[in-house]
């Protein structure tokens, strides 16, 4: 991302860490401190909601949506009753989705890419190439997702059983997905990795995933073995 089409820069807020790219020729400090006021915004929306239903923090499986939570909840709710996960598992690609969208709205960017811990939500106007990471495989950083301006905007999320802090019941690597949905990426992404016991596994886990109309492409990386398919390009980096 060093480069001059974009201006980049990072917000923090408790464990919340985001880093934003935006279209280099609009950006103004005021990009930054509006960013970090939605931050703010959003993790109260969270805050609030956990202090009164401690369960959304720690559950596992999902649970029922009560009435009238903001849009952001709503759609973590809804993504992990399709992905069978707990509602955290969505915080960081929903989150990111509607910062990028905010920025958008607010300042009429063409591009905006907002990462939060490994899940990204993207807007572009053309094509980008996104690594993905996966630890000590030899195959990190070798795999790369080309994202067309036709297929954005989009989120691409992705989790990890070998890296980062994040509970996984699973040792993949790194699992990949895209979704038009931040929330259902996220959680996927979740899903997809818990699954992945051994390399053998992964081509079937692929194609399953596949089959989810939510989902628009499928990364697995698991030490030398990888399996993609779907809608997104995929290329060998750095071949």
């Amino acid at each position: 991302m060093g480069n001059t089409r974009w201006r980049s820069f990072r917000i923090e807020h408790f464990e919340t860490d985001l880093w934003i790219a935006v279209d280099e020729g609009l950006y103004s400090k005021r990009t930054e401190k509006f960013s970090r006021e939605r931050v703010i915004h959003y993790r109260e929306i969270l805050d609030s909601l956990i202090e009164e239903f401690p369960e959304f923090l720690t559950s596992l499986v999902p649970l029922t949506a009560p009435a009238g939570v903001h849009p952001l909840i709503g759609d973590m709710y809804r993504a992990t009753s399709i992905s069978g996960t707990g509602p955290m598992s969505a915080v960081a690609g929903a989150i990111a989705e509607y910062v990028c969208k905010d920025l958008v709205s607010e300042f009429g960017f063409t591009e905006v890419i907002v990462e939060n811990g490994g899940d990204i939500f993207m807007r572009v106007t053309s094509p980008v190439t996104i690594a993905v990471y996966a630890g000590s495989s030899p195959l990190s950083d070798r795999i790369g997702v080309i994202i067309k301006p036709e297929d954005s905007p989009l989120s691409v999320c992705c989790s990890s059983g070998t890296i980062g802090h994040s509970l996984s019941f699973g040792t993949a690597d790194a699992c990949m997905i895209a979704c038009r949905s931040g929330a259902q990426a996220d959680a996927y992404a979740t899903a997809c990795c818990n699954e992945v016991k051994d390399a053998s596994m992964i081509d079937k886990i692929t194609s399953d995933y596949l089959q989810k109309p939510e989902i628009l492409s499928v990364v697995i990386i698991k030490g030398d073995k990888v399996s993609v398919g779907g809608k997104l390009e995929v290329k060998i980096l750095n071949a």
